[in-house]
């Protein structure tokens, strides 16, 4: 099996396979071999901590929180090989688990300092979410769909780095930054025979005092549909 799926060092090797009473797994071609993961619930198919803990709205201790993360760290692992192989549902509902999880933290955490990880795994989290949502929706030929997810995605994320206390220049930190970069990969170029047109379109209604159709093709520009 390892013959016929060779490692690759540096590349991200992943299949879905399917197994004789016909449910999927997950693999992953590491370089010891081949990690299997489930489709869904929890990567290793065993019964989740969070779940069990629902109930629960006792105070988490220093190690409860420490579990649950790491916990999380698994289904972010997995929503990561997911995005590779562009299932992006399952990114997404991954992270909304584990938006849920830090939300729990931050709540019940009975040390500030695990509520501080929990802010911070949270935009870690929402990053993963929205480049996801935003590549889905890419995916589907909606490139207006897919820059309205990125800026809703973005003024969350903003929030989430004011309450992990990354508030100072939040438009200069690397999730905004990256996040604007993938926003503008969707926006479509007009060529520049096109373009110069509409603007003369523009600088016409302008000087005609046609408001109404200069804001109409201001927008068109900038929107580019």
């Amino acid at each position: 099996m390892l013959s016929q799926w060779p490692y690759q060092p540096g590349k991200v090797l992943a299949r879905v396979v399917s197994c004789e009473n016909g449910d999927e797994r997950l693999q992953v071609r590491v370089e010891l071999g081949i990690l299997q993961m489930e489709l869904s619930g929890h990567p290793e198919g065993v019964s989740s901590l969070y779940e069990s803990m629902q109930e629960d709205a006792s105070a988490l201790d220093g190690p409860s929180c420490r579990a649950l993360q790491r916990e999380a760290a698994l289904y972010a692992y997995r929503a990561f090989i997911l995005s590779v192989l562009e299932r992006h549902a399952g990114v997404v509902t991954d992270m909304n688990r584990n938006l849920e999880v830090m939300s729990r933290i931050i709540q019940l955490a009975e040390d500030d300092h695990d509520r501080v990880r929990a802010r911070s795994l949270s935009v870690q989290f929402l990053m993963i979410q929205a480049r996801s949502r935003a590549a889905f929706a890419a995916s589907r030929g909606d490139f207006a769909l897919a820059r309205r997810s990125l800026e809703s995605d973005m003024e969350e994320i903003r929030g989430a780095l004011r309450l992990s206390d990354r508030g100072g220049d939040i438009e200069a930190t690397p999730e905004i930054q990256f996040l604007k970069g993938m926003r503008d990969m969707f926006v479509p170029r007009l060529p520049s025979s096109q373009r110069q047109e509409m603007e003369e379109r523009l600088a016409a209604a302008i000087d005609a005092e046609n408001y109404e159709l200069a804001a109409i093709l201001r927008n068109e520009i900038r929107q580019l549909f």
